[in-house]
């Protein structure tokens, strides 16, 4: 893809999140997104077809970034123990340093659009949901208890995202000894 065109995907991306974030997914127009961005609304059109696919792509594009983010650098030959810790401990630092991501995907998980993506989230495990994938290694390896990976999922992330959610609302910040407690309280319930 042209450099040019990535950029402009991008920057329609960042503005949408922005607005998102302070005015929710009704309250940001594509004309509110086309000034915001600095792109005539033709432009934004060109690449999504609705406002509904430029919030599916937003979705994918967050998912994306999380993911690379949250698994940089983790390989196989680590132990699994210390993946599932590091894992855990990036997502919450990524949302941290990413709020409107996270505002983003709160309200996105509580939308009818997640409809639309739910199935591909199964069926692209290794690919988009990263997360899922190495759950499923866990399982399989016998690192993790042989329970349903949805399970697995709401207690690991449940657990981060309500630490980060209370911090968000206490507007405390998370202390790592916290961290440290509540994801050895997790590892400690799933593991085998």
């Amino acid at each position: 893809m042209n450099i040019q065109l990535t950029d402009k995907r991008e920057q329609i991306f960042l503005s949408t999140l922005s607005l998102i974030h302070h005015y929710g997914f009704h309250g940001t127009p594509m004309s509110m997104i086309a000034k915001e961005a600095k792109v005539a609304v033709g432009s934004i059109y060109h690449y999504f077809p609705s406002k509904e696919d430029l919030i599916i792509e937003l979705y994918w594009y967050c998912k994306e970034k999380l993911n690379s983010e949250v698994f940089c650098g983790i390989t196989a030959d680590q132990a699994f123990e210390e993946r599932f810790i590091m894992v855990w401990k990036r997502w919450i630092r990524f949302y941290q340093q990413h709020i409107e991501i996270f505002g983003f995907l709160e309200q996105f998980y509580g939308s009818p659009f997640y409809e639309e993506v739910r199935s591909n989230v199964i069926c692209q495990k290794a690919e988009r949901n990263k997360l899922i994938n190495f759950i499923d290694e866990g399982i399989r390896e016998k690192h993790l208890k042989n329970l349903n990976v949805r399970i697995i999922l709401s207690i690991y992330l449940g657990g981060a995202i309500s630490l980060f959610r209370n911090s968000l609302i206490t507007k405390e910040e998370i202390q790592e000894e916290e961290m440290n407690q509540l994801v050895e309280i997790i590892w400690n319930g799933v593991k085998l």
